[in-house]
C-alpha cells in the first residue's frame, strides 16, 4: 500500500462520522432542492416559496413556514439538526437530530424509518399547516 493509500484510509477513519454527515447533508440537500423545483409550477400562480442553501445548511420557506438541515460540527459528535418552524417565530422545533453513531441514538427519524420515509415526515412538520 503506497503512502498516500495509508494515508487516506487513515483519515478515511479518522474523519468517519463526519464524512457520513457530510454526504447525508448533500442528500437531504439534493431531496429539500429537488422537492422545491417541484413547487415552481405553483410560484407562477403565487406561491410564496423559497430555498438557500450554504456550506453546511439548507432552508425551505413556503409562506411563512420552514424546514431546515444543519450540520453541526461540535467539539464532541457531529450530528445534523433538523428544524422547523414559523418564520415570525424566534422558537424552532428540532424535528430530528441525526448522529452518525445508530447505537448510540437509535431514537432518530432517520435511523427509525429510514431516508426517505425521515425526509417525508420532515416535510411533514413543517408543511403539514398549510394543508
Amino acid at each position: 500500500m503506497s503512502f498516500k493509500e495509508q494515508l487516506f484510509s487513515a483519515l478515511d477513519n479518522r474523519f468517519e462520522d463526519e464524512l457520513f454527515l457530510s454526504d447525508l447533508f448533500l442528500d437531504l440537500y439534493g431531496k429539500l432542492e429537488a422537492f422545491d423545483n417541484d413547487l415552481e409550477k405553483y410560484h407562477s400562480v403565487g406561491l410564496d416559496s423559497v430555498f438557500e442553501a450554504a456550506e453546511n445548511a439548507a432552508v425551505l420557506r413556503i409562506e411563512d413556514r420552514f424546514l431546515r438541515f444543519d450540520v453541526v460540527f461540535d467539539e464532541t459528535e457531529p450530528f445534523i439538526q433538523v428544524t422547523s418552524g414559523k418564520t415570525t417565530d424566534e422558537e424552532v422545533e428540532v424535528v430530528d437530530n441525526i448522529y452518525a453513531d445508530k447505537l448510540s441514538y437509535p431514537e432518530s427519524l432517520y435511523w427509525v424509518k429510514g431516508e426517505q420515509q425521515a425526509f417525508d415526515r420532515y416535510l411533514q412538520s413543517a408543511f403539514a399547516r398549510l394543508l
